[in-house]
């Protein structure tokens, strides 16, 4: 995971050293002294995200983070507030401010990349939300998310998994008293999990050990691949003290995590600050969804059509040209679609493109371009992947479609086949038209060849 680290900090040698750790897991570092130009380089040079000293002589880090939080054009990325002092009500200070996360010096190597990596994450799918946004407001479909929401408090919905009922009223009574919230808990996995597909909540707060030997790693990940609640921030409470398992939370799919035990005044502090980015994702994704219905969304699947993919695509060879970094094109058509029409009805054949529509948007990312170009034919394009990631691909969505038949009103089953080409783009690349040909090219030669089957076009491969 590459990305761009802005480290600011008033010692040169703190500076250097930061730089050399993160160098050496392939970020660009970017360098500022003083809160004053880690201010004026936040604007200008947009970092993916920021590790911020508190103590400078210009202005300590908090003033910084609270500055780069009420601007629009910085508010989305994420602040690591780094500072020689360990105690609770820094942590809390930094947080209060809109930092996302918090270390102390000496920083544990393990602690900074497992964090680093993590956000990283969240601000790559804040910024794919906002290339979105911004290719609906090109389309004329809606203006950009002016109201980042990250200084107030909104209603919204915690679910806590704890050890125990009487841990779970606790932590309920201390969040109700101080923070607008609904709150429910439970201390079975399995039905903290069937609760949470049903009233699906903002925030989960999780335990690492859960009741009747309930595992809270495996609850995070459960809820993190599940696509009710896969956009809900997750918060676990790591018991062991040990940095590993807090890594490898979030490397599961937690949001965030806090060693217990914990001061109450840090979970609200961590809650509050989950909570509000959950309420800007959510406010994006609703700006994009309402915005696009109309005009470029296929009614009939609710995918993309021809029309946003264009659009789209190109921001996608832009991001290529910044990043450096490859993307895929598939085009893909249902086999013999016209024979399901005929010989089951047109009805069927809608019912067919629907299915094929929501089994490719289970198997791809969400960062994934999915779109209906027209009739049985469709769109897939993948930002930052290469040849390697893209065969895996190819190969499941083909198989999502070929080992499960269609049911058609719950009577009867047809077997449905696609046949998929595949070409490569890169930051040379400039014209979408053109790539869209090449990997029609490889479609017809999926279909001449037997239909059912991934074909590369022939300069990639």
């Amino acid at each position: 995971m590459s990305g761009r680290i802005l480290v600011v900090d008033d010692i040169a040698t703190n500076r250097l050293i930061l730089r050399a750790k993160l160098s050496s897991a392939y970020f660009e570092v970017l360098l500022a002294d003083c809160g004053a130009q880690a201010l004026e380089m936040a604007l200008t040079e947009l970092p993916d995200m920021i590790l911020l000293d508190v103590m400078m002589p210009d202005m300590d880090g908090y003033q910084v983070c609270q500055t780069l939080k009420s601007r629009p054009e910085t508010a989305h990325i994420p602040v690591i507030m780094v500072t020689a002092a360990n105690s609770t009500e820094e942590k809390i200070r930094g947080l209060d401010a809109g930092a996302d996360d918090f270390l102390s010096k000496p920083i544990h190597d393990f602690t900074l990349f497992a964090r680093v990596r993590n956000l990283m994450r969240v601000k790559m799918m804040f910024d794919e939300l906002k290339l979105r946004e911004t290719t609906s407001q090109e389309l004329g479909l809606g203006a950009f998310l002016e109201d980042h929401s990250f200084g107030t408090d909104e209603t919204g919905r915690v679910m806590l998994a704890t050890k125990t009922p009487k841990q779970g009223e606790d932590w309920a009574t201390c969040i109700r008293s101080r923070l607008p919230f609904e709150t429910t808990a439970g201390s079975d996995e399995a039905e903290i999990f069937a609760m949470a597909r049903e009233n699906t909540p903002d925030v989960f707060i999780v335990c690492q050990h859960l009741a009747n030997g309930g595992d809270g790693l495996r609850l995070v990940s459960n809820l993190h691949a599940n696509p009710a609640t896969r956009q809900s921030a997750i918060i676990l409470v790591v018991e062991d003290n040990e940095f590993e398992t807090a890594g490898k939370g979030l490397e599961l799919g937690a949001s965030d995590y806090i060693h217990a035990p914990f001061d109450p005044n840090e979970m609200v502090a961590r809650l509050r600050s989950q909570m509000r980015r959950k309420k800007y994702s959510d406010r994006l994704r609703s700006n994009v969804r309402d915005g696009l219905k109309m005009a470029v969304i296929d009614p009939l699947t609710g995918l993309y059509n021809r029309r946003y993919a264009t659009q789209h695509m190109q921001r996608i060879i832009e991001h290529s040209k910044e990043s450096g970094l490859p993307y895929a094109v598939m085009m893909m058509d249902l086999d013999r679609f016209k024979s399901v029409n005929d010989t089951y009805g047109h009805d069927a054949g809608d019912h067919v493109l629907k299915e094929f529509a929501r089994r490719l948007q289970e198997n791809l990312r969400g960062i994934d371009l999915v779109a209906r170009l027209g009739g049985e034919e469709f769109l897939v394009v993948m930002p930052d992947t290469g040849p390697s990631e893209v065969e895996f691909a190819a190969e499941r969505l083909r198989r999502a479609i070929n080992d499960a038949e269609f049911t058609i009103n719950n009577t009867r089953s047809i077997p449905v086949t696609v046949s998929i080409g595949v070409a490569f783009g890169g930051p040379a690349d400039e014209n979408p038209g053109l790539l869209i040909q090449h990997a029609d090219e490889a479609l017809y030669q999926s279909k001449s060849s037997g239909r059912n089957r991934v074909t590369y076009f022939a300069a990639a491969a």
